[in-house]
């Protein structure tokens, strides 16, 4: 993932259909096609031309005046796209490639690199669009991913036919939009993109508390097996190590917040309620022996019998009574049942730990919609909220830096930043839920 939108707090606006001419323009061309790479230069410079004539095109001059007065004059407006397509050393035009999982390249016959996506995990692309003024930067990201599909036929294609391929023969793919800017502007970007490569649909998203409960667990499980590798991995099981482990992660994550908002009629009275869990709780939950339900080791991600905050969500309601709103996968969304878990065990355990797993039942479902919600979830690394959008930390990802500069003696593939990853695990995440209510997959 790119640097370009550390620390700001952008909307996620959401591109069910990518139309074909703007995801050909994203997509890179192959390596050893030169006059591919200069084809597309010459596009996103004429873009960037044609969107900077646009730029305040049907407006009062009185908004075009105050505009200037507050942001000054206008130096420059680029396009670039978010991937590597280096030909010839060119290292200096383009930015580096947005990759999922671990470096693995290999060289394919004609000079084209291909990419081993570990597995055949997704790639992220993107397109930036900077506007520099004398006073401010507004930038646009849009950000999509290779369709599964093209992915899996990656392989049996040579790197012109992957790239020459017809608007006809182009499957529209779904992306979003992260922006950083007045709403004028983004008014005058959407309508750009309307009117030069006819994207029908450009709406706010508003985040389901479902999706941002499942991106918080795969986000926590990325940082910890990162730094379980780091800190000797299955090699290593001394105090010291885990020590170290459980200080790592605290660093990055620090403490995990959630807000809770409610419904009328209780909203009356009580609006919101404020959680905080320090970020060693997942490291207990996932250390539990009641939690686990095989014996891989702990640098696998093996299966639990809840996820994290459902068994945070019992531990909870155990304690003090209170329900948190927790949520499984399946719609519609309700609490998780005590019937999805195994229970087998029979075990009373009466210590505090993350041990017991009491959800809300369906009984708490039956009583009607839901009253209350998980609306915003905070931590060190990243914010996400269903309405204000998603905001990166550049704090976790330095801390990662600091945490692996501190170890000269690890190789190039081992100092992936982790926290970039998970960055681009939640951006994919996002991705694919725009995909998928778009009925693309």
């Amino acid at each position: 993932m790119d640097d370009l939108l550390l620390d700001a707090l952008t909307p996620v606006l959401s591109i069910p259909r990518l139309p074909a001419a703007l995801s050909a323009l994203i997509s890179r061309p192959p390596a050893a096609r030169r006059e591919d790479h200069d084809r597309r230069r010459e596009q996103l410079s004429s873009h960037a031309d044609a969107f900077r004539r646009s730029l305040g095109r049907n407006r009062p001059r009185y908004e075009d005046d105050e505009e200037r007065e507050k942001l000054g004059g206008l130096r420059q407006c680029a396009w670039t796209c978010l991937d590597k397509g280096v030909v010839d050393g060119d290292e200096d035009d383009q930015r580096s490639e947005l990759r999922i999982g671990k470096k693995g390249k290999r060289k394919r016959a004609g000079g084209d690199d291909y990419d081993d996506d570990d597995g055949g995990r997704a790639q992220l692309r993107g397109l930036a669009v900077s506007l520099v003024y004398e006073k401010d930067t507004f930038r646009f990201v849009i950000y999509t991913s290779a369709p599964r599909s093209d992915r899996s036929m990656k392989r049996k294609r040579t790197a012109a036919t992957r790239y020459q391929r017809t608007a006809a023969e182009s499957r529209e793919e779904s992306a979003i939009l992260l922006p950083k800017s007045s709403p004028a502007a983004l008014k005058s970007f959407t309508d750009y993109l309307r009117d030069a490569f006819d994207v029908t649909a450009i709406y706010p998203l508003e985040l389901p508390s479902s999706l941002m409960q499942s991106t918080l667990e795969q986000y926590l499980e990325t940082i910890r097996a990162s730094l379980f590798e780091a800190a000797g991995g299955g090699s290593s099981s001394s105090s010291s190590a885990q020590a170290l482990l459980q200080q790592n992660f605290s660093t990055i994550i620090g403490k995990i917040e959630l807000t809770i908002a409610f419904s009328q009629p209780v909203s009356k009275g009580l609006k919101s309620m404020h959680a905080a869990i320090p970020a060693t709780a997942y490291l207990a939950w996932y250390k539990s022996p009641a939690e686990k339900t095989s014996s891989r080791g702990d640098n696998r991600r093996g299966q639990r019998k809840t996820a994290f905050l459902g068994s945070l969500a019992g531990w909870i309601r155990g304690m003090s009574g209170l329900c948190l709103p927790i949520l499984n996968e399946k719609e519609p969304l309700i609490p998780e049942s005590d019937n999805d878990r195994d229970d087998s065990d029979n075990n009373d355990d009466d210590d505090n730990s993350l041990n017991t797993t009491d959800t809300p039942s369906n009984k708490d479902a039956q009583l009607g919609p839901m009253a209350m919600k998980i609306s915003r979830i905070s931590n060190e690394a990243y914010t996400i909220s269903a309405t204000s959008g998603l905001k990166f930390k550049s704090r976790a990802v330095h801390a990662f830096d600091d945490i692996i500069s501190a170890d000269p003696d690890r190789g190039e593939e081992g100092k992936e930043n982790c926290v970039r990853r998970a960055n681009q695990e939640l951006l994919l995440a996002l991705i694919d839920y725009v995909r998928r209510e778009a009925g693309q997959g």
